[in-house]
């Protein structure tokens, strides 16, 4: 069907044939704003075989009400509107939406230089005058649907940036082995929960661990098996690492680690116990240990309550600890004085 709108002359509107052979439309939602219901109604019609979404409001308040609470893609704005005209609306609109850039296409009567400056300078991408060429109102809705394809391709292209962040910064925090927290997340949870710790006086625990006698796990089984052992390991401590707050840590090669806030020393001890016996209860062969026939760790634990300076010493009292677990026999639990 082809509809025919009368302004100095008759002019056609592009009929629904026409568009599917010779343009690639996309549906956009379009807010058409005019005190006047007859334009509306017209503006309307004309966009019926373009296939749009057409919503309407009668003045600059609803609309500002409506782009506020509702996503669109287009505004067709008269600009003679009482109380709230259209270039007065139009500022408000490029201010709620500061990151969202939708064209706006004013439609007057008025077509001298000012006004048309006054408009664009406010925000609006084209100007329409009335009484309105259907045609030209249905070519410059085509135009503007350029930009509207350029927002989609933008935003698409950016919900794959924050996802490419995201995969980056996941990276750069957790071991890529075996899915726990990595060094540099070690280092940067621990300064901040021992900070949290010393203005809020409350126990800060660190387990260190270390599975006995990797060296020989490799030379034995070979690197492939050593990586799995070192998956399984991991996933034993990370179960034990039960509350959002807690963090589990691949703190290099065959050494893990447990930051626990808010845990006594007595708390810390069933952890680590549980961790102990988590790893040996998988029963993973290890023909090269001189301590069981299956893979264990030993274990060190330090907790602070005020008594040291800053991170480096809870770490090192910790680290002692796992050094006397390793000299009374490993596959043991000892823990800071």
């Amino acid at each position: 069907m082809i509809y025919i709108y009368q302004t100095e002359s008759s002019h056609k509107i592009l009929d629904l044939e026409y568009l599917q052979t010779n343009i690639n439309v996309s549906k956009m939602k379009i807010l058409v704003v005019d005190d006047s219901k007859s334009i509306r109604m017209l503006v309307a019609e004309c966009l019926k075989t373009l296939g749009h979404e057409v919503c309407f409001s009668e003045n600059g308040e609803e609309c500002l009400q409506f782009v506020a609470n509702q996503s669109v893609d287009l505004i067709l704005m008269d600009v003679e509107m009482p109380h709230l005209n259209g270039v007065e609306a139009t500022k408000a609109i490029r201010e709620i939406k500061k990151d969202d850039w939708f064209p706006i296409v004013f439609l007057t009567t008025k077509s001298d230089d000012d006004s048309f400056a006054n408009g664009i300078l406010a925000g609006g991408d084209a100007y329409l005058l009335k009484p309105l060429n259907a045609l030209r109102l249905q070519l410059t809705v085509i135009a503007m649907e350029r930009i509207y394809l350029m927002r989609q391709t933008l935003f698409s292209t950016q919900q794959q940036l924050q996802k490419a962040n995201f995969e980056l910064e996941r990276l750069s925090l957790f071991d890529q082995l075996t899915g726990l927290a990595n060094r540099r997340n070690f280092d940067a949870t621990l300064e901040r929960q021992f900070a949290w710790a010393r203005r809020s006086k409350s126990p800060l625990s660190l387990i260190m661990c270390d599975v006995d006698f990797f060296k020989s796990f490799n030379d034995s089984y070979g690197h492939q098996q050593g990586d799995d052992c070192l998956s399984q390991v991991a996933a034993a401590i990370g179960a034990q690492a039960r509350r959002p707050i807690d963090l589990a840590c691949r703190y290099g090669g065959e050494e893990f680690s447990v930051i626990l806030p808010e845990t006594d020393l007595q708390g810390a001890r069933v952890v680590a116990e549980l961790i102990r016996a988590s790893v040996f209860a998988r029963q993973m062969p290890h023909m090269g240990s001189k301590v069981a026939d299956r893979v264990s760790i030993s274990l060190g634990l330090a907790t602070y309550v005020g008594q040291f300076q800053n991170t480096s010493q809870l770490i090192k009292a910790a680290d002692d600890a796992l050094y006397r677990a390793k000299d009374h026999g490993r596959n043991r639990v000892e823990f800071a004085q």
